[in-house]
């Protein structure tokens, strides 16, 4: 009979909880707002309208050319009893993307908002239809890598540029090099000027690559390096590794080498092999200048760069696709305090605001899928935490550090090696992990840093001719 009155007891103590627990679930129903409204209904600046797509929660803005959107107020619409952070009227830098959230009771919305202001831009600049420009969108600067062989006193260019704009002087007409020369672009009452400058040099490039042929490559990230590398680093070619296996490309001809590497956390099997690093130390200690990144790295030691205990202790990485870092929102980089005036970061875009110290981003937040490799110096034993240390027993000089490092005291993710002893050459290691070249999500979101990337690879490379 006990055991009949607790059974009932039991049944009656859940009937009420669920009774309760109903109440009180309706009673929450009857307090959600799931109709209130959490978008944009006008954003413009300066009087110029912003294109919103709420159902991507964007907002675009082309702006009148020469527009400074460093700092920008927009004025925004919402509705009656939302709220928007941040606040209309409150100055932005629009260089890059501005996040607004729009809250109304229990529901809020986040817009992504890019402002830019129209121009007419040269993208493409060739001389005698081989040797590519390098365009410095920033500075509006073009310059062109010829051999000492070339008559530049009469070369004519083939160039790209904006559709509806008008340039002068006119492409198809020849033009001396001798001195930079002026391209201008006039579009919509607007002049852009363009410094184009010819830069006779017998420096030749290699890129070293794991398969037979640059197509051959395997790695999105390899293949996307060397593709830039052919496209923008005047007089360089791509030289596999087995050609320096078999002895077929003799690497004293070349001013620079440079071995990109992103596969695993350890070196691959043909650059292990005898013949091959004995091709690259034999060419490194007699003058020869070495640029390693990614992985790569952990050939500071075997090339005699550096002692080999001293080689990189904290080679790390996502290798596959499904192994990526989600980190959306993010923005990766590397921090350069103290460094800000070496010659391999001229001309990029330093941010001294988002940190209280100098900080080079390369991955924007828009990127949210990375791969997360790299091979730094992680300052633990046997090195004391601090880069005089490091220097002392690596023979190095740190050029920078993760980007949340803000002393530069716990990584080297960057660094150069001076061959002043001995007549070796001088070599650069990256092992930063956001020194990424392909996004599988490119063709969705650019990487707003990626200028940052190429323009650090660019001066490493004039670095290394000096």
């Amino acid at each position: 009979m006990k055991r009949i009155m607790n059974k009932y007891v039991n049944w009656a103590m859940t009937l009420f909880g669920c009774m309760f627990l109903g109440t009180a679930c309706e009673s929450e129903r009857e307090t959600l707002d799931l109709t209130a409204d959490v978008t944009i209904h006008e954003f413009s600046i300066n009087g110029v309208q912003g294109d919103i797509d709420n159902k991507n929660l964007t907002i675009k803005l082309l702006l009148p050319p020469k527009t400074d959107v460093s700092a920008l107020a927009p004025d925004i619409v919402i509705a009656e009893g939302a709220e928007i952070a941040p606040a209309s009227g409150v100055v932005q830098n629009f260089t890059r993307e501005v996040e607004y959230k729009v809250l109304n009771g229990n529901l809020y919305n986040i817009y992504k908002v890019s402002a830019e202001a129209l121009s007419a831009k040269i993208t493409k600049f060739v001389l005698d239809g081989r040797y590519n420009g390098v365009i410095d969108q920033q500075n509006n600067k073009i310059s062109v890598t010829v051999p000492t062989t070339v008559d530049i006193t009469s070369m004519i260019p083939t160039v790209e540029y904006t559709e509806g704009a008008v340039l002068s002087p006119d492409a198809s007409v020849a033009q001396n090099f001798t001195n930079p020369v002026e391209y201008t672009l006039e579009f919509m009452d607007n002049t852009f000027t363009y410094e184009v400058t010819v830069i006779q040099s017998d420096h030749t490039y290699a890129f070293l690559g794991t398969a037979a042929t640059l197509d051959g490559l395997s790695n999105a990230d390899e293949k996307t390096a060397a593709e830039w590398m052919l496209d923008n680093v005047p007089n360089s070619q791509y030289v596999s590794l087995e050609a320096l296996k078999d002895g077929s490309v003799p690497l004293n001809m070349f001013t620079a080498v440079w071995f990109h590497y992103e596969q695993t956390n350890t070196l691959p099997m043909i650059a292990t092999n005898k013949a091959v690093i004995e091709a690259i130390k034999t060419y490194y200690e007699g003058g020869g200048n070495v640029f390693l990144s990614g992985t790569a790295c952990l050939y500071t030691g075997s090339l005699g760069i550096t002692p080999d205990t001293y080689a990189p202790n904290n080679a790390f990485g996502s290798f596959g696709t499904a192994d990526q870092v989600n980190a959306p929102g993010e923005e990766w980089g590397i921090a350069i305090t103290g460094c800000e005036s070496h010659p391999i970061y001229k001309d990029l875009l330093i941010d001294k605001m988002t940190q209280s110290w100098p900080v080079v981003w390369f991955i924007g937040e828009g990127i949210s899928l990375r791969r997360n490799i790299g091979c730094p110096w992680d300052l633990v034993a046997p090195y004391k935490q601090d880069w005089a240390d490091w220097s002392s027993k690596t023979g190095g000089m740190p050029l920078a550090s993760f980007n949340w490092d803000d002393d530069c005291n716990e990584k080297v993710a960057i660094s150069v090696f001076e061959g002043v002893s001995g007549g070796k050459g001088t070599a650069v290691c990256v092992g930063a992990p956001s020194y990424d070249w392909y996004y599988e999500q490119e063709k969705v979101t650019a990487n707003e840093y990626y200028s940052n990337i190429t323009k650090m690879t660019l001066n490493i490379f004039e670095y290394l001719s000096e």
